[in-house]
């Protein structure tokens, strides 16, 4: 039985470990980032929004979140997108002690005209304005009724209220 030139082992075997290596680089970013379902620390600054797959920057002017008693949160592209989840939290793919509402700590939207981060539950949120969002039409979150209710008289809408969301609001803007 005649054996290889070591040459050619040598380089069969450098061969192979660079095929691993590169097997294991293209691996890394899809297990070391954010899962697209998965929630992420409550101060993550990135995320992906579950229920249009897309990736969310805490920064960005629309982004919204759902946070945990858990310390973790959902991201999500707009209120529209936090919203959808909200009041359907089933059809969605995520883990289900994310889909209980007594789980949910606070779900923080951003007042439209400053960008500041704003509790939900104290949110005024117009609907159905002329204006649409970054994904269509959506919900625009005022942190005082006074400011709402000047979008609305510019733009048009209804103003509303967290407790006030109902899956046939929701479905009206074409997000469920």
């Amino acid at each position: 039985m005649k054996t290889a030139p070591m040459r050619t082992r040598g380089r069969r075997r450098s061969g192979i470990l660079v095929c691993l290596l590169l097997f294991a680089f293209c691996l890394l970013p899809a297990s070391c980032g954010p899962k697209r379902n998965a929630p992420v620390a409550e101060n993550a600054t990135y995320g992906y929004c579950p229920v249009c797959g897309m990736q969310v920057n805490a920064g960005d002017a629309w982004a919204a979140e759902i946070r945990y008693t858990d310390g973790t949160k959902l991201m999500f592209e707009s209120p529209a997108d936090l919203l959808a989840f909200y009041t359907t939290p089933t059809r969605y793919s995520v883990n289900d002690w994310l889909k209980e509402k007594q789980n949910i700590k606070k779900v923080q939207l951003k007042d439209y005209n400053t960008h500041e981060p704003i509790d939900a539950a104290n949110a005024e949120l117009v609907v159905k304005s002329r204006v649409d969002g970054p994904m269509g039409p959506d919900f625009f979150p005022f942190s005082t009724r006074q400011a709402a209710e000047i979008f609305a008289g510019t733009n048009g809408g209804t103003l509303i209220r967290l407790a006030d969301v109902t899956v046939e609001i929701v479905r009206e803007l074409g997000r469920n």
